[in-house]
């Protein structure tokens, strides 16, 4: 406990107060998450003070302003930290007595899931916020990716997907991309490790 706490003292002296007119800070790591993935939300208050209450809030890409996300206190040397799972481009803020922090925004890449288990069918299922209607599927020639086709998305209760016909001769390197006109502007691209068919 008393190793954790040292730990803790030293990261909120390391934490910069934003802008010289706050009294609250915040900060987020990592700034780029996957939409499944969580991120971690860390901050301090002026007075060095434990036991303050920081309001968090949260503005989601295309959602409806800021809402409340959690309410913390602040610990040794008025450091203070939270975890959220933006599934979404997601900012974020905080408040401390009639203070507001400086905005952080976190990025969202949809996660994209393959699974290629039956011979020349590729599995492909999108999880994020939103629907998608469209994807990219590449196959590896020399240290290139080409483009095999674009095929279409189907939209679930909890994710985007498709199940692909691959006509492809065995072994080859493959992947699905989502470029940034396809993910939209809450997103940005993402692609998937490289499966062999």
């Amino acid at each position: 406990m008393a190793a954790a706490a040292g730990v803790l003292g030293a990261l909120a002296l390391a934490l910069p107060l934003g802008a010289a007119t706050s009294a609250v800070s915040i900060s987020a790591q990592p700034p780029v998450v996957q939409a499944t993935t969580g991120v971690h939300l860390f901050g301090r208050v002026a007075n060095s003070v434990p036991g303050q209450t920081v309001q968090l809030e949260m503005s989601e890409c295309n959602g409806y302003g800021w809402r409340v996300l959690t309410h913390v206190q602040t610990t040794g040397l008025g450091a203070w930290q939270s975890d959220a799972d933006p599934n979404v481009t997601t900012k974020y803020r905080a408040r401390w007595r009639s203070s507001t922090s400086n905005v952080v925004t976190v990025r969202a890449r949809p996660f994209i899931f393959t699974d290629n288990h039956h011979h020349q069918r590729l599995l492909v299922q999108v999880r994020a916020n939103d629907e998608f209607r469209h994807a990219v599927l590449q196959r590896r020639a020399g240290k290139r990716w080409v483009l095999v086709r674009t095929f279409a998305l189907g939209n679930g209760p909890f994710a985007s997907g498709a199940d692909l016909k691959v006509r492809l001769p065995r072994g080859t390197r493959v992947r699905i991309l989502m470029t940034q006109a396809q993910v939209g502007r809450c997103y940005l691209p993402a692609q998937t490790t490289t499966v062999v068919t």
